[in-house]
C-alpha cells in the first residue's frame, strides 16, 4: 500500500474508537465493504464498521455524530488511497501488512485482514453468494479458511517466507478479480498468465 497510508495513526483512530481491530483487519473489512458495495461513501463505512448497534464503542464518547466527523477526517487518506486500488487496472493493490515482523506476525496480520475483508463483504450486505460465479464462492471460502492461517504451524526455514508470498499474491489477485464482479469498471484489469487460478 502506499506510504502515505499512516498506520500509527490508524492504530491512533482505533483507540480512539475503542476497538480492538488492528490495522490489517480494519483495511480487509474496507476492501470487503467496497467490493461488496462499490458507492460506498466514508461515513457509511465507518457507521457499519464501529457504531453498529452490537458495537458499544460510541457510548466512550458524548458525541458520536462529532467522533465520526474527526475520525472520518483522519482516515480520508486512507479511504480514497483502497477506494483508487480498488478501482484501477493497474494491478496496484496490496492488502495492508506489516512490512517487518516474524512470520508468525505477518501470518496473523494476513489471518486478520481474510477476517475483515468477510465481515466487510457482510457489512456490505453480501451473505449469499448463489447468484455469483463458482470462483466467488470459492475465493470466500478460501479467505475463511485464510482466517485461521495464524494456528499453522510454520516449518522454520524458507518455506514460511515463500507461503506469506503466496497467500499474499491469492488474496490480492481475488481481491480484484471479486471487485471485478461485484463492480465492473471501465477497462477489465489484466491478470498476468498464471495467476488467475483461485485453486
Amino acid at each position: 500500500m502506499s506510504s502515505e497510508i499512516n498506520i500509527e495513526q490508524i492504530k491512533s483512530d482505533l483507540v480512539t474508537l475503542d476497538s480492538d481491530m488492528s490495522p490489517s483487519e480494519v483495511h480487509g473489512t474496507l476492501c470487503g465493504a467496497l467490493c461488496g458495495k462499490g458507492d460506498m461513501n466514508i461515513h457509511e463505512w465507518l457507521s457499519l464498521a464501529f457504531f453498529r448497534e452490537d458495537n458499544d464503542a460510541s457510548k466512550a464518547v458524548n458525541s458520536r455524530e462529532l467522533l465520526l466527523g474527526a475520525i472520518a477526517e483522519s482516515f480520508k487518506g486512507f479511504f480514497v488511497e483502497t477506494v483508487t486500488a480498488l478501482s484501477d487496472n493497474s494491478l496496484n493493490f496490496y492488502p495492508l501488512l506489516p512490512d517487518e515482523g516474524s512470520e508468525s506476525v505477518r501470518l496473523t496480520a494476513i489471518a486478520e485482514w481474510a477476517q475483515g475483508f468477510l465481515m466487510g463483504l457482510s457489512l456490505a450486505g453480501i451473505k449469499k453468494f448463489t447468484d455469483y460465479p463458482a470462483e466467488v464462492t470459492e475465493f470466500v471460502e478460501a479467505m475463511a479458511s485464510i482466517a485461521t492461517v495464524d494456528d499453522y504451524e510454520l516449518a522454520g526455514d524458507d518455506s514460511d517466507e515463500e507461503g506469506i508470498v503466496e497467500f499474499i499474491e491469492f488474496i490480492r489477485i481475488g481481491v480484484l478479480l471479486i471487485n471485478e464482479e461485484f463492480n465492473p469498471i471501465r477497462v477489465p484489469i489484466d491478470v498476468p498468465d498464471g495467476d488467475n487460478s483461485m485453486h
